[in-house]
């Protein structure tokens, strides 16, 4: 009875490895890809004033 249940547990393992597999790569290469964005960011702007940009007609009052 056992035996049966682990296989199982093993062919659902290698069902899914394949896709899981993909997904966890996918979520570390987003990691990856938002960390060197913001090492590149911190870059630009390190010892810079943030730019200010002025406000178009809809900012504008009166």
């Amino acid at each position: 009875m056992e035996l049966t249940g682990i296989g199982i547990v093993v062919f659902l393992i290698l069902l899914f490895a394949k896709p899981l597999s993909s997904v966890l790569k996918s979520i570390a290469f987003r990691n990856r890809a938002a960390g060197k964005a913001k090492i590149i960011r911190a870059k630009d702007g390190a010892g810079q004033a943030p730019k200010r940009r002025r406000t178009g007609k809809r900012g504008r009052r009166g």
